[in-house]
């Protein structure tokens, strides 16, 4: 994730935490797990597999990406819908400042009221805050069975479907939602279809059974009968991987109210291949033509970062954010400029 971020304003040492990869404590019926940063999230998934659970956050690359690194960039995927992301797992962490004094937030357990919400503040700082060293987790039992229904969808009938799923009696974990190009480069698309809708269901079996039957019920009744299923595990890490598609030049994020995100995927959306999480209303641009004000440019060229503010349009809190930098690394030491750029 070296191309995310603001370039850096000065020279300094790069620190690498991948030799602190050891789980601290994993009290298995706690549903908790405390490592250290530097651990991959397939190494983490693979010790959380042994006792039959997993963290149900979707980061890019599980093999070379690092849980200090992920929560840094504030990593999620599809699953963020039934799940949640980063910000909702994380209950305790470590980190180190810039005078070397190691600091403790949160906890071991769940239910966890002392002290300030300090680990917030490290999730999506790019770094910027102090190194992190270790974190504890919530995690959760793996689910008996998966299946994802995939299906497409007319233009003029995107807002009325993505309604009907955000009132569906079933449970989905992820709903997602590709254009035309993205879901023929995924070989899931026709030529007659403006979308293609992925609904992904993560439970017992026999809930599973129950909702997608359920489901093909619903969408019987909005005039949609050409489903299939899919390798659900598959299709999701598929997607969750394309947030760092080798291919694309550009690529962007942005946040859409889901009230609002058919009408703008209808009328405002750019050309390009995109990808958007249906009811979290976030939209994921690959090489997009125009390129929306408003998109947090995670992957693009230099030259493009002096052109623009790279993180869309500026919150009303980075004003509070620039000074609680300040305040917490007064001498600039951690990630000079990578978030704030020249302050």
């Amino acid at each position: 994730m070296l191309h995310y971020g603001c370039p850096p304003i000065k020279p300094g040492i790069a620190c690498e935490l991948t030799a602190l990869n050891s789980v601290i404590d994993y009290p298995a019926r706690d549903m908790t797990i405390t490592v250290q940063a530097g651990i991959t999230i397939a190494a983490l998934q693979a010790e959380l597999a042994k006792e039959g659970q997993w963290l149900p956050i979707d980061i890019p690359l599980a093999q070379q990406a690092t849980l200090g690194g992920a929560v840094a960039v504030n990593a999620s995927g599809p699953r963020r819908y039934g799940y949640g992301t980063l910000r909702d797992a994380v209950i305790g962490i470590s980190f180190v400042t810039d005078e070397g004094v190691e600091v403790k937030a949160g906890g071991r357990v769940v239910k966890n009221v002392a002290g300030y919400d300090l680990m917030k503040l490290q999730i999506g700082a790019l770094g910027t805050l102090g190194v992190v060293s270790q974190l504890t987790l919530k995690v959760k039992p793996q689910p008996e069975a998966r299946a994802a229904v995939v299906f497409g969808c007319s233009t003029p009938l995107l807002a009325a479907l993505l309604d009907a799923l955000a009132a569906t009696k079933t449970r989905p974990v992820a709903v997602e939602v590709l254009n035309q190009s993205a879901a023929v480069v995924m070989g899931l698309a026709t030529s007659s279809h403006d979308w293609t809708i992925i609904v992904g269901f993560e439970e017992k079996a026999t809930a599973v059974q129950w909702q997608v039957a359920t489901l093909h019920e619903e969408l019987q009744q909005l005039a949609i009968r050409d489903t299939l299923q899919h390798p659900h595990t598959t299709i999701l890490d598929t997607l969750t991987d394309w947030q760092q598609k080798p291919e694309s030049q550009c690529i962007a994020k942005l946040s859409v109210r889901p009230s609002e995100l058919a009408g703008w995927l209808a009328n405002d959306a750019p050309k390009g291949l995109i990808h958007a999480h249906g009811l979290n209303g976030i939209v994921w641009l690959h090489d997009p033509q125009p390129l929306p004000r408003e998109a947090v440019l995670w992957r693009c060229s230099p030259a493009m970062k002096q052109d623009r503010f790279i993180w869309g349009i500026p919150p009303a809190s980075w004003d509070f954010m620039k000074h609680l930098k300040q305040v917490l690394d007064p001498d600039d030491v951690f990630n000079p400029g990578r978030l704030f750029g020249t302050m």
